[in-house]
């Protein structure tokens, strides 16, 4: 059974998923530390000299050959929340607390070199001391002009940063005493400064609380990062006599472990998609399943295809189900408990976690599979989340897309992990994109996508038996004036060959499947006087008249008695697209077929020559 879950289940099974990473190897317990990007290194001598300031930053080609920069991450002291605050970090921090640069430079460096001395002052190592002596002689004064042009463009470019302190290039983190000094002092103070001691909200556990939840790095929305739990949960006017932080109350330790395990997701691609659309990070994981199958889940989810660095098991997998197989590969585990969440910070203030569902393996993803399955439409693959909003969103000027600001995304995400109906505003709205398009395009006929969703959601919201390919059975007006309709552009596009492109009838689309009875009409009354008159009159072409007005008469009178509909329901509507589609689709790949078959002929034709 599929169930959906609030935050505080996520936090739990964000504490188990932790345990899971320990047992397999995937993270060591250090508390204190965290992996964080460093773009620079400051180095200096044994005497607190610098010798350079270099970057970290590497080039790569992604999997389309692109290049793309890549800042490395290494672990560090934990950073914790500041804020507006000058709260100093250990070993590295920005070059305004390291070097002092900037408006608030000499007050971010001098508790910069205080914590250093507190934390270092009885170190007996050459790296301790030459950190203690470039803190004792660096000149604030001149801090800037000390720089080369290229550093000076390398500092700008990288002003929020990290920059690592080396000595001799030797950093503090792979040295000894040093590592062993902030253990010591990690362990005294918290992560968090914290002074109270209580009850963990989430385990029942007793120790000291944590004040501030830490900012979660990898959430796309939040560029700087975002707690996934409320920084103030009171007033911090002092008439109310509470504290400020202390949000959610939760043990440092437990903390630490629920914010590794979310950031080890949200860094790794077989465990996070970011939808771009809604600027959601959609994560996946399990702990009673390899990695292969995780990324097999959330890659059918989402419809993208990641860095498969498990083996083809998910490749393979994926394919069986866009095509609405469900036949997993060997290996993986139907029964796997899974959870898929979904979080979003375009606020920047704090993650919000959009949904939660969790079930076993083979029940998500007999959901997605029917999805897939149900938006399937002559021959052509399933439909991804994602490209369903990317069909009914309007466009900006310059033709990009406007971002999801109402959670479409995730009402349409709803419907498929929960096997329910589609948000009826997506009708609405792709019926007004599709007559949109066909205004402003010649011999227009719907994409795979828009006919593939119209029919999802015709089996999906209305119960109708919708076929994947042409359905000759079906007699719904909707269904017949489309096809109806593809029929006579059909003709028209015969009368048309060789002659220059201009407007066309498929761009009356709209006129056509809003008012069928007023349009049909003189929609004939064209037919005749132009089109199927044009094909007659020339000698190559009148036998193909016949065939083709004799197939639009037999759809004709497959109508009720009643006629040409005068108006059609939004479900009708729908009909009248995939009718539509598929008989024009029918007509295309029947052209393409006796095309195949005449170079074929030639070729047999050749070689017996």
């Amino acid at each position: 059974m599929i169930i959906r879950k609030e935050k505080s289940d996520v936090i739990r099974a964000l504490l188990d998923f932790y345990e899971y990473l320990l047992d397999t190897g995937l993270v060591e317990e250090q508390f204190g530390w965290a992996e964080m990007a460093v773009p620079m290194t400051l180095d200096v001598d044994s005497e607190g000299k610098v010798l350079s300031l270099k970057s970290n930053v590497y080039t790569e080609k992604n999997e389309k050959g692109k290049e793309q920069q890549i800042v490395p991450r290494m672990l560090l002291p934990y950073h914790p929340v500041r804020s507006n605050n000058i709260l100093a970090c250990i070993f590295a921090d920005k070059a305004e607390y390291l070097l002092g640069i900037g408006p608030r430079g000499d007050k971010a460096f001098a508790a910069m070199k205080s914590l250093q001395e507190k934390l270092l002052g009885d170190v007996d190592s050459p790296v301790a001391k030459g950190i203690l002596r470039f803190f004792g002689t660096w000149d604030l004064s001149s801090a800037f002009d000390k720089f080369s042009e290229s550093q000076k463009e390398l500092l700008a470019e990288y002003a929020t940063g990290n920059i690592l302190i080396t000595v001799n290039g030797v950093p503090p983190t792979e040295d000894r005493a040093c590592v062993s000094a902030y253990n010591a002092y990690i362990k005294e103070v918290g992560i968090s400064g914290s002074t109270l001691h209580g009850i963990d909200c989430i385990t029942g556990e007793y120790g000291t609380i944590c004040r501030v939840h830490p900012k979660i790095k990898g959430i796309r929305a939040a560029s700087t990062g975002a707690p996934l739990c409320t920084i103030n949960n009171n007033s911090c006017v002092h008439a109310t006599g509470r504290e400020q932080g202390y949000g959610t109350p939760m043990t440092e330790l437990n903390v630490y472990r629920y914010s590794t395990a979310l950031e080890y997701l949200t860094h790794s691609p077989l465990h996070n998609f970011y939808d771009k659309y809604s600027g959601m990070n959609i994560l996946c994981w399990s702990t009673e399943c390899d990695e292969a199958q995780q990324a097999a889940l959330l890659f059918a989810m989402t419809g993208a295809l990641g860095k498969d660095e498990s083996g083809n098991r998910t490749t393979e997998y994926l394919k069986r189900i866009y095509m609405g197989l469900d036949i997993p590969p060997e290996g993986f585990n139907p029964n796997a408990y899974m959870h898929i969440v979904g979080l979003d910070s375009r606020d920047g203030y704090i993650i919000r976690t959009v949904f939660c569902y969790e079930g076993s393996f083979q029940e998500l993803t007999e959901n997605i599979r029917r999805h897939y399955w149900n938006t399937r439409i002559c021959g052509r693959g399933g439909v991804p989340f994602y490209r369903i909003y990317e069909m009914i969103c309007k466009k900006k000027a310059d033709g990009g897309v406007i971002a999801d600001k109402s959670r479409i995304t995730a009402d349409i995400i709803n419907s498929i992990m929960t096997n329910g109906k589609y948000p009826e505003q997506i009708l609405d709205l792709l019926l007004r994109q599709i007559q949109n398009e066909a205004q402003g395009t010649e011999d227009y006929l719907l994409n795979a996508s828009q006919a593939g969703f119209l029919r999802a959601y015709l089996i999906q919201n209305k119960k109708e038996s919708v076929t994947e390919m042409l359905d000759t059975e079906n007699r719904d007006p909707g269904y017949l004036c489309g096809r109806i309709f593809a029929a006579a552009v059909n003709i028209e596009r015969a009368s048309k060959a060789g002659e220059q492109t201009r407007r066309t009838m498929a761009q009356k689309l709209g006129e056509a499947m809003r008012h069928p009875a007023d349009f049909f009409p003189l929609m004939f009354a064209d037919l005749n006087s132009a089109y199927l008159r044009k094909l007659y009159t020339r000698e190559k072409t009148a036998g193909l008249a016949s065939i083709l007005e004799k197939e639009l008469g037999e759809l004709v009178d497959l109508l009720p008695n009643g006629g040409y509909p005068r108006k059609l329901s939004r479900a009708q509507q729908a009909q009248f697209c995939t009718g539509y589609y598929q008989q024009r689709n029918k007509y295309i790949q029947d052209a393409a077929a006796k095309k195949a078959e005449k170079e074929k002929k030639n070729e047999s034709n050749e070689e017996a020559a």
